[in-house]
């Protein structure tokens, strides 16, 4: 029975596919997953990726393992190694870096292929329980998603119990990894796995696939929402996932707090819970008047600005409000991760405007300053401005503003990259050059 499960959900996946990329940790998931995968290689094209996270000291026996089964199955294996000095939020940290690498590896016309099974999608819905993530949390794991455009991901597993991928993997004589981590019970996971569901199961033996049948219940519940109120988030988020205050703070409560929602998850990628949602709509009922405020939550900062609601990343303080750009360098790489500079001297290459200035002076050193209070006269206008005045004329939003660099020619305001150019900067009559800013994606 197993074996006939296992081997018809290869063969209904690779009626569809024919290339694949499979992440591959030597485990028994996964090994089962590439060795099935495998006996059908004269019709399919198949690449094993292992990622090392270097967190016990084991892992490069792993390596190996990974090695030696894909040179005995002739399968083309590529190996990275992701390293984590910060242990907070691991498995977190080490997906982000996982899909960083898939991301590079995969072709275009490639299916990455994990093996999640149903025990991990039980595991995976008591999580977002914990965390109070609603109803999205409850669907769970998808059998397919694509990040971030270029990463479409399958999950052929997802509906097989942990139990039948061993009993074929004992069956068909295969060798796998115990990873000795996952005993840990210090990882919520492994909690559940070990301690909590094992419980559970012996109670009540079905409970396995009625969490299952509620996650398929949750998914179509969450589908009809959506299609219900799509019209009103199209109107309350704009293009650029922006929320209209004075639309949203019409609707009724429980459409607010779904586009609350959403308007996060589109922008942080991360479900918050209810809880989390509800303040922030009491803060923004609380508020309502004011023109500009932040909220802030863990990882990112929601702001109030006139009408609208903004979200941004969270960063630190800038320490210093200037520095000296050394004139033999052709790049300077700014605070906070904030981007770099760079000097392009080829004036052939198009470039904005705003990024051709004449070159300094033998005796002016370069300087970027941050969060100035000069006035500033800005190239072809009649009087110098304020610097707020000048945001504000070119939309700069206020928390934006003092991490956006400007040169400085000693004391002489020169140049806001793609920004504007002070009349210090002009570049008609003068050798010119461009600073490109890169901004840190």
């Amino acid at each position: 029975m197993y074996v006939k499960l296992i081997e018809d959900t290869i063969k209904n996946l690779i009626k569809k596919h024919k290339n694949f990329l499979i992440g591959y940790s030597g485990g028994l998931d996964s090994t089962v997953l590439l060795y099935s995968l495998n006996k059908f290689k004269k019709y399919i094209n198949i690449r094993a990726i292992h990622i090392n996270h270097n967190i016990i000291c084991i892992s490069k026996e792993w390596e190996k393992n990974c090695i030696n089964f894909c040179k005995k199955n002739k399968i083309q294996l590529i190996k990275k190694n992701i390293y984590i000095k910060k242990k907070s939020n691991l498995e977190n940290k080490l997906r982000i870096k996982r899909y960083k690498i898939y991301e590079k590896y995969i072709k275009k016309n490639e299916i990455l292929l994990t093996a999640h099974h149903k025990n991990d999608q039980v595991e995976t819905i008591f999580l977002s329980l914990k965390r109070g993530c609603g109803l999205k949390g409850l669907i769970g794991i998808k059998k397919k998603k694509t990040i971030n455009k270029k990463i479409n991901i399958i999950r052929p597993f997802l509906n097989i119990e942990k139990k039948y991928i061993k009993k074929y993997a004992i069956k068909k004589n295969i060798k796998w990894i115990e990873d000795i981590s996952n005993k840990n019970i210090k990882y919520d996971r492994n909690f559940l796995r070990y301690i909590i569901l094992p419980i559970i199961i012996k109670r009540w033996p079905y409970f396995i696939n009625s969490i299952i049948r509620n996650s398929y219940i949750c998914k179509k519940q969450y589908e009809l929402i959506n299609k219900l109120i799509k019209k009103k988030i199209k109107k309350s988020i704009d293009i650029n996932k922006n929320i209209n205050l004075k639309y949203i703070l019409k609707l009724n409560k429980q459409e607010i707090l779904i586009i609350l929602r959403k308007f996060i998850y589109i922008n942080n990628k991360n479900i918050i819970s209810y809880k989390l949602i509800k303040l922030l709509l009491k803060n923004l009922i609380k508020n309502k008047k004011k023109t500009y405020f932040q909220i802030h939550f863990k990882k990112f900062i929601i702001y109030k600005y006139k009408n609208n609601l903004f979200i941004d990343k969270k960063i630190k303080k800038l320490d210093c409000k200037k520095i000296l750009w050394k004139k033999n360098k052709n790049f300077i790489i700014l605070p906070n991760k904030i981007g770099l500079l760079y000097i392009n001297k080829n004036n052939k290459k198009k470039y904005i405007n705003t990024n051709k200035v004449r070159i300094p002076f033998n005796k002016e050193k370069i300087y970027i300053k941050f969060k100035i209070k000069d006035k500033i006269e800005i190239l072809n206008s009649k009087k110098k401005k304020k610097i707020k005045k000048i945001w504000q004329m070119y939309k700069i939003l206020p928390w934006k503003r003092n991490f956006i660099p400007i040169i400085y020619y000693n004391k002489k305001p020169i140049l806001c990259p793609n920004i504007f150019i002070t009349k210090y900067g002009n570049p008609k009559k003068n050798k010119t050059w461009n600073i490109i800013f890169k901004k840190k994606n």
